[in-house]
């Protein structure tokens, strides 16, 4: 679970107004008449589409006349945007909520907000267990947040107040999804998949490269689905080729492609376009077929057997990364063994592990053999101390080979950045000991050790 509140120190890209820094560090709308601005602080929990989320919604407040940015302590209205996917989101989401509402109780006049996916999922059991909280606001509710702070109309472009570094950016490509997986609850809180228009993608990205990003995520809850909504001639991999000709971008990243979606086209431009990363991230969620099938994952083990064959024959020096789900209801000891084979034997690049939440409202939560926490515990550490010794030889096997490094921040006599093989939040990092090196920059380093999943580099000479 990620977490995010807003920083002081960045700033918004848009194609029209900006937000511009003042002397206590607080951001202001250019050329804006306030009275009695209100200081906001928005914390942003879950994945990078709910960060999304979050920097419209700033960018949208700062325009309109909110000093945004303020810590909990000194802030008129503390918003939380909240996650709701699984059990563990929604008692972390409670867990802020309360603590910002304690918050809030040391001056009357203070206000608790809360948005997102939870609101989206359980508005009526929130309103019921969170008295404290002064409103509620739904995923697309964003105006009325902005009316609630007592501001004006603000812009409703694609304005946006970054939470990452100002060199790296998530780009949204859809929203929504289709696949109705038994154990998902997104298309209920999200709505059925749409993609965005090719040109307003593109857009946005030019006035987020034009803003100084060098890094492009592309996220939705399926990108491989990208423009199946808008006729046969868009398509994700059509997509990413004309967002390689805008010419400062240096990297493209293809986050969530489901294993049943990826095309002969999509493959193919990951073996040709230069600034498209190669790193794949595919979900996979388990690779035993009765589970895949309960799972309503449309692909099999052998389907996607072949697919990562192909994708390693074709794309050079591929990243591979995935995700899994254990103690699925029904799913054996054995089941389970075969899982931990096949990542043995498939050695994936970044692999992240999960124990199935039943979920109310989604069909597997009324599915026979339902396995029990403790057990769904087990299969997660085992399957992560596996996958330790994988990741962890895979790193020491590239000791000695020559990278280029996208520093991200700077720590004391540390530079900590990424290659194309990590994606920003979810994998390892770059350490470059030595004099500071320039965020944003990218430099040319070599390999010279591991320490657990990150790697450690000196600066080419």
């Amino acid at each position: 679970m990620l977490e995010y509140s807003t920083p002081r120190g960045f700033g918004v890209q848009d194609s029209g107004d900006r937000l511009v820094p003042s002397d206590d560090g607080e951001y202001y709308p250019a050329m804006a008449e306030r009275r009695d601005p209100p200081r906001i602080h928005l914390t942003s929990l879950g994945c990078a589409k709910n960060l999304v989320d979050s920097e419209h919604l700033l960018a949208r407040l700062g325009l309109a006349g909110a000093l945004v940015g303020a810590p909990p302590d000194e802030a008129d209205i503390l918003i939380v945007n909240t996650c709701g996917f699984i059990e563990a989101a929604k008692r972390e989401s409670l867990e802020v909520i309360r603590r910002l509402a304690a918050e809030a109780k040391t001056s009357p006049e203070r206000r608790v907000f809360v948005m997102g996916c939870l609101v989206n999922r359980s508005e009526a059991a929130l309103r019921a267990e969170l008295p404290e909280v002064d409103r509620f606001f739904r995923l697309d509710d964003q105006a009325s947040i902005v009316a609630a702070c007592g501001l004006g109309e603000s812009p409703e472009e694609e304005a946006r107040l970054l939470l990452t570094p100002p060199h790296t950016a998530f780009l949204r490509i859809s929203e929504g999804c289709d696949n109705r997986c038994t154990y998902c609850t997104i298309p209920t809180i999200r709505g059925p998949f749409r993609s965005r228009a090719p040109e307003a993608i593109l857009r946005e990205a030019e006035d987020l490269v034009a803003g100084g990003v060098r890094e492009l995520s592309l996220i939705g809850q399926d990108t491989t689905s990208y423009g199946r909504d808008l006729g046969r001639t868009v398509t994700v991999d059509r997509l990413i080729r004309d967002l390689a000709r805008i010419e400062e971008l240096q990297w493209i990243r293809l986050l969530y492609a489901h294993p049943a979606h990826v095309t002969d086209g999509l493959i193919r431009t990951f073996a040709e376009v230069r600034k498209l990363c190669p790193y794949v991230d595919l979900p996979l969620q388990h690779l035993d077929d009765e589970i895949l099938a309960g799972m309503g994952r449309r692909v099999t083990q052998q389907q996607t057997l072949d697919l990562i064959d192909r994708l390693r024959r074709e794309i050079p020096d591929l990243a591979l990364r995935t995700t899994f789900i254990v103690g699925f209801p029904g799913e054996t000891e054995a089941q389970f063994e075969t899982l931990l084979r096949l990542v043995r034997e498939l050695r994936f690049d970044h692999l992240g592990a999960f124990a199935y939440s039943r979920e109310p409202g989604t069909p597997a939560a009324d599915l026979p053999g339902q396995v029990s926490e403790a057990e769904k515990e087990r299969r997660v550490e085992e399957l992560m101390l596996v996958q330790q010794e994988i990741a962890f030889d895979a790193l020491r096997a590239r000791i000695g080979e020559r990278i280029e490094v996208l520093i991200d921040t700077v720590e004391e006599d540390v530079s900590i950045g990424r290659t194309a093989r990590q994606a920003p939040d979810v994998d390892g990092i770059t350490r470059v000991p030595g004099p500071p090196l320039s965020p944003g920059s990218f430099v040319d380093a070599v390999v010279v050790g591991a320490d657990g999943y990150d790697a450690v580099a000196e600066v080419s000479r």
